[in-house]
């Protein structure tokens, strides 16, 4: 029986590696096996050679021999990295017993010998010299790799998870075209990364293989790459789900990136707190800044589309936004006397708040009005029950207590607001109990609120845990109402003492009291008091810095509420003598 050449050589290349048609092994003796096994250099046997060297001759002939790019035979076949090779003119055909025969030639064939050819990591070729689909390139694959080329990239090879993922993503046919680098180590630490036309893929133990590209790429180079703060990426660059922008997360941060907000990246406290907000899709929207450091050198922040977050040691990562944060920047952001946010904004009744180091900032929905809460007291107002704004300046406080009833509430609130004048109102807990949609027609106005203590006792008569009781209560009924009553506290019938005092400053308040008491709460005294007798002793006292005390409630006996009714004299009279209105504020410098 005549057998076919393919035949001859299969029966060939199995005589050579060790085992008879039959099945028996047709080896060396074991000596010369061993001292053949000992020395790389030794050549194959000539089976192996003959198997080799026929198989390449056949391939030759089928890419159309000495007519074909390859041209003529150059030397002979000769033995290399456990296979067979021939040179040619145009090329060379490699052969191995796991792999056959295949040819290189041109730019990728002299890169392929460059690395170190069948002996380097790329092994015997797989495959001929191919045409890329559909885009003029070049490639040809190997045992451990492949090598691509195009016109504007030469030739470069990928190769192990980095060339495995770039196959995932489409090859030279995929949105990072051709690679425009060989598999190269990332200086300084343990990784690999090849660059691509359209992008970069990045590669480390510990996270594997992950492209960047386009815009977020480019910033990830400029903040580093994988050396700097933000490492080897831990994804693709992935569309967010509203398919409006993209983000890639990386080992030690992100960056996101949308049309109208580039890219730019978070990372840390301030990065997972952005999460925890909802990212992108939550309010705050996409980054406008990378997280920068604060002038004042102590803390961090990245601006977004819909606000702000803010980091410092002693706060954590806070954010603030709409009002809020433009009455905080207009403020002097961290700068300002409120310090760093300690809250994030959340809802209050009526309106919604942020909490600072120093202070809040209250927004009321029903007027949109911003107020700021400093909490803070000046040392000097530390010890002393304030009897008069430090000024020199020609300005009065209004001051209304209210521990009665609100029978003259809407006068004053109306008066103040047709002359534009801002007041104090000092509301003990059970008042505001007992009116608890007031406080809201008062700091809507543009006014301020104080503490003056839940129940209205005589403070020298009582212990230190009893005034804490009293602070306190008052205060949590204030803010239930949606105000906020620090730093500011008037004694119940203005009894103190230096204990008294000491425990109203140790509450977070500064005691104040007045320079003048209209003494209006006394009532008409059988009708020989009226307005008049008001405005008289307002004026009698005004000077730079006046608090003037007035009284919200009617006078139990004759019903009558005579501060109500000479406030109108009290302010014309006092702006015509060259006095202005501020609310207590004024009082903490």
């Amino acid at each position: 029986m005549r057998r076919s050449r393919p035949a001859v050589l299969g029966m060939a290349l199995a005589l050579a590696l060790g085992g008879g048609l039959g099945g028996t092994a047709l080896g060396p003796p074991a000596a010369t096996a061993s001292a053949a096994a000992s020395h790389e250099s030794v050549p194959a046997s000539a089976a192996v050679q003959q198997v080799g060297d026929d198989a390449i001759v056949q391939h030759y002939q089928q890419l159309g021999g000495g007519a074909s790019f390859l041209g003529a035979p150059v030397g002979t076949p000769y033995d290399i990295a456990g296979g067979r090779a021939q040179n040619y003119a145009g090329g060379t055909i490699y052969w191995s017993p796991a792999t056959g025969a295949h040819e290189t030639h041109g730019s990728i064939g002299g890169h392929y010998a460059e690395l170190g050819g069948p002996a380097g990591f790329l092994g015997f070729p797989l495959t001929d010299e191919t045409a890329t689909p559909g885009i003029p390139g070049r490639y040809n694959n190997f045992a451990g790799g492949t090598i691509y080329w195009s016109p504007a990239t030469g030739a470069h090879e990928t190769h192990g998870s980095i060339g495995g993922h770039y196959a995932e993503l489409g090859g030279p046919a995929g949105f990072l075209g051709f690679p425009l680098t060989d598999e190269t180590a990332t200086p300084g630490i343990p990784g690999r990364y090849n660059n691509f036309a359209g992008g970069t893929i990045y590669w480390s133990p510990a996270t594997g293989a992950h492209e960047t590209h386009g815009s977020i790429g480019g910033h990830y180079a400029e903040l580093g790459g994988p050396a700097g703060f933000l490492g080897f990426p831990l994804t693709d660059e992935t569309g967010t789900p509203d398919g409006v922008g993209r983000f890639n997360h990386f080992a030690g941060g992100s960056i996101y990136w949308s049309p109208a907000t580039g890219a730019h990246e978070i990372h840390g406290s301030i990065g997972g707190h952005y999460a925890e907000l909802g990212g992108p899709a939550g309010f705050l929207g996409f980054p406008l800044t990378d997280e920068t450091g604060t002038p004042d050198g102590v803390g961090r922040f990245n601006h977004f589309a819909g606000g702000s977050i803010y980091w410092s040691p002693a706060t954590g990562a806070q954010e603030v936004h709409g009002a809020i944060r433009a009455q905080w920047a207009a403020l002097g952001w961290e700068h300002s006397r409120l310090g760093y946010p300690t809250s994030d904004e959340y809802g209050i009744t009526g309106g919604r708040r942020s909490d600072f180091q120093h202070g809040s900032i209250l927004w009321h929905e029903a007027s949109s009005r911003i107020e700021v809460i400093h909490a803070t007291i000046p040392a000097a107002l530390l010890g002393v029950d304030l009897e008069r704004i430090p000024t020199t300046q020609k300005v009065v406080a209004l001051t209304f207590d209210a521990g009665a009833n609100d029978a003259g509430l809407p006068s004053i609130l109306s008066t103040l607001t047709a002359n534009g004048v801002p007041g104090t109102f000092f509301l003990t807990g059970n008042w505001v109990n007992q009116f608890p949609s007031d406080p809201a027609l008062i700091y809507n106005a543009g006014n301020r609120i104080g503490n003056h203590s839940m129940t209205h006792p005589d403070f020298t008569t009582l212990t230190d845990a009893q005034i804490a009781a009293e602070i306190s209560g008052a205060q949590r009924a204030i803010e239930a109402a949606g105000g906020d009553p620090l730093p500011f506290f008037r004694f119940p019938f203005g009894a103190r003492d230096s204990r008294t005092i000491a425990d109203v400053n140790g509450a977070g308040y500064a005691a104040v009291r007045w320079t003048v008491d209209t003494l209006g709460w006394q009532g008409t005294m059988n009708g020989t008091r009226g307005p008049a007798f008001i405005v008289q002793r307002v004026m009698a006292s005004a000077q730079p810095g006046e608090i003037v005390l007035m009284h919200l409630g009617s006078n139990p006996d004759d019903g009558s509420t005579l501060d109500a009714a000479a406030l109108p004299q009290v302010i014309s009279q006092l702006r015509a003598a060259g006095y202005g209105f501020v609310t207590l504020d004024a009082a903490l410098g």
